[in-house]
């Protein structure tokens, strides 16, 4: 199996060829050498994107990486606002070049900043005892604007999900339910293999081993959505044994489909491994079939809520948003939200712990209220599946 690394290099304009540069260190021997691929290949393309502008921008008069100062790293984020850049993008830029220049200062290339300076910003996260660095860059960034992007799904219209994702996407169904009882994002869903689901804890909740598999090295995901943000152990609730019976039913339907042999549990129509592309497409189909269902048959509440729904802004990743939801008032610490979410920063979670809204005591009572046939109800209805 192939295994992708991550390097910066130079392009030769006459010949086309790419020369691997020192500079690549940055990515493989420093802060990012034990990251996710996906981690590094933003690192090194938040870098390589400064350093093509220092090679564009003449007026800087940068002749090697010891002219760098404070100044270049800010006009080089202020072009970003001037082309009008999202403010994330910027500030996730400016996080990239700080670890930049402190790299630069370990390694003695950066003599026009002060080690003092750069010391000043030196922090100790007092959740992990993990040392970082605030942003040594001070940029003019865009306004806030407001987010419309929706972040989970009201409770009570998680079986109806289920359902028409069974009816219009079979392939996902159970995609799905890893997302909403699980928290899972699409790419760690597509990197599943069907013997991963053996191990179980005692509660009958899946544990699942997330790891970036690398199924599809025949195509170019520019979108990241293909790989696994953080290799983990994930807790998978069992809520009413919906999980066992659409994975003993997914299985089943697609046993024989897998024709590269790779034992990916996520199938294409041709027999590869889905990509998180197309796992994308499977979902938008459910989304646009849930939404007509509530317009057209729901209670003026629920053609509110298809209103709201069809104006804002959502994808997949509203499952793990809901899967939070769900979860967020039945823990005790921020730490447990965050070992639930399988994040790896406790500040990754905290914001999700401020507008969560009531929930029950324990998920499955909150659907406790749905019929106990529910979901094997709706498998047995074959005929009606659409792959």
């Amino acid at each position: 199996m192939k295994k992708h690394t991550i390097a910066i290099g130079l392009r030769d304009k006459n010949t086309g060829v790419h020369i691997i540069h020192p500079i690549s260190s940055f990515i493989l021997s420093w802060r990012w050498r034990t990251r996710e691929f996906n981690t590094k290949r933003k690192q090194a393309t938040n870098t390589v994107k400064f350093l093509n502008y220092l090679l564009q921008e003449k007026k800087n008069k940068i002749k090697s990486l010891a002219d760098l100062d404070i100044a270049t790293g800010n006009a080089y984020l202020n072009s970003l606002t001037n082309d009008h850049r999202k403010r994330e993008t910027i500030k996730d830029a400016a996080r990239t070049l700080t670890s930049f220049y402190v790299w630069l200062n370990q390694n003695d290339c950066l003599p026009n900043v002060e080690d003092n300076f750069i010391e000043s910003k030196r922090q100790e996260n007092s959740y992990n005892g993990r040392t970082y660095y605030e942003s040594l860059f001070d940029p003019i960034l865009p306004q806030r604007t407001r987010s419309n992007r929706k972040h989970l799904l009201p409770v009570k219209y998680i079986p109806l999900l289920l359902e028409i994702s069974i009816l219009f996407a079979h392939p996902i169904a159970l995609g799905i339910y890893l997302q909403i009882f699980g928290g899972l994002r699409a790419g760690e869903v597509v990197n599943l293999k069907r013997t991963q689901f053996r191990k179980k804890l005692n509660s009958a909740d899946f544990l699942l081993n997330i790891k970036e598999q690398q199924f599809r090295t025949d195509i170019q995901d520019s979108s990241g959505s293909n790989y696994v943000k953080r290799s983990r152990k994930q807790q998978i609730f069992q809520i009413k044994d919906w999980g066992n019976i659409l994975f003993r039913d997914h299985v089943e339907f697609y046993k024989d489909k897998d024709l590269d042999g790779t034992g990916a549990l996520f199938i294409n129509r041709d027999g590869k491994p889905m990509t998180g592309k197309s796992y994308s497409q499977y979902f938008y189909k459910v989304k646009a079939k849930f939404i007509e269902f509530l317009m057209e048959n729901g209670s003026i509440e629920d053609k509110v809520v298809a209103t709201d729904l069809r104006l804002t802004d959502w994808g997949t990743h509203i499952g793990r948003g809901t899967f939070t939801n769900l979860i967020a008032e039945e823990i005790e610490n921020p730490a447990e939200l965050m070992f639930l979410r399988g994040d790896s920063d406790l500040l990754s979670s905290l914001p999700y712990l401020a507008k969560t809204e009531r929930v029950r005591k324990k998920v499955e009572e909150r659907m406790n209220h749905m019929h106990t046939d529910y979901i094997p109800r709706l498998i047995n209805r074959e005929n009606n599946i659409e792959v």
